[in-house]
């Protein structure tokens, strides 16, 4: 019966979102067009020229209604050239960078919680912003473009990453792409929450939306060339992987925490997985997951 109740949860849930996207056509539908027409063309105009400075989450750029333009508008958002990694101070040899990524319709503001518990001392925060409605791959491949410039300046030998959900595909992928270049020679802590490493079930609808379709969740269908490639591949010997989960009953592999299923954010090896009762977006809002996130990040450093 427990299960059956998960299930339905699940299926509503997957109704729902199915429901916003709908109302979402509308504003799509110029954009994507452009999209298809030339989706390699996007690459030089999506992020900033290099590394920005800014000494607050509360900038115009991480907005929450930035978010869902990066979500649901993608090209407008890049057209505004808003994505890229900023710097949240000048950096500091002495601290270990830790670099946010946000899910799909999210802002860096997202992290609020994890990043005033932070240590400053010992860390610098970076995070990055990016428009969550584009493929992944090209948001990993921006994103190791920015780290390869920071690497290249500060010559840094740890980096830590937090994903949150989708951002943990872009973080894995960069990962990939990272150790496919030479001469790098850093360490790495991924540290994901509630990453639908499986993929999402809701995702097979994609195709069958044609141009109105979110480019991103073509990524996201459980079966997708994207995921069976992402996984495929074996993280370097550098690169240590935790994996934070969210469950609403139980935990196990039919439980899910509201949005992603548990056997869907353990699907992709690591290191060790942590479990909290907890749901999708408070999983980084929780002052017991940072708490075990901190320690985490202690004995990497």
């Amino acid at each position: 019966m427990e299960r059956n109740d998960t299930s339905m949860r699940i299926i509503a849930t997957a109704l729902l979102l199915l429901l916003v996207q709908g109302c979402a056509f509308k504003q799509l539908r110029e954009d994507l067009s452009d999209f298809y027409a030339n989706p390699e063309g996007m690459a030089s105009r999506v992020v900033v020229d290099g590394p920005l400075l800014v000494s607050t989450l509360d900038v115009p750029a991480f907005m929450e209604s930035v978010g869902r333009k990066g979500l649901w508008q993608p090209l407008s958002f890049i057209k505004e050239k808003r994505g890229g990694v900023y710097l949240l101070e000048a950096y500091d040899p002495d601290k270990t960078p830790v670099l946010f990524i946000h899910g799909a319709g999210g802002t860096p503001q997202d992290w609020r919680y994890f990043i005033s518990q932070l240590d400053r001392r010992k860390y610098q925060v970076w995070v990055y912003a990016y428009p969550t409605g584009l493929p992944i791959e090209l948001s990993a491949g921006w994103l190791n473009k920015f780290v390869a410039e920071l690497h290249r300046e500060y010559g840094f030998e740890r980096l830590a990453i937090a994903a949150h959900s989708m951002g943990g595909l872009v973080a894995r992928r960069f990962i990939g792409l990272d150790a496919g270049d030479t001469g790098r020679g850093y360490r790495t802590l991924l540290a994901t929450f509630s990453t639908p490493f499986g993929g999402v079930p809701l995702a097979r609808l994609t195709p069958t939306l044609g141009p109105y379709a979110v480019p991103s969740w073509r990524d996201l269908q459980p079966d997708s060339s994207f995921l069976r490639s992402l996984l495929a591949a074996a993280l370097p010997a550098s690169v240590h992987h935790h994996a934070f989960y969210a469950y609403r009953d139980d935990g196990g592999s039919f439980d899910s925490d509201g949005v992603i299923s548990v056997a869907s954010q353990l699907a992709a090896k690591a290191e060790r997985a942590h479990g909290f009762q907890t749901d999708h977006s408070d999983i980084i809002e929780s002052a017991s997951v940072f708490k075990r996130f901190a320690a985490v990040l202690a004995a990497f450093n």
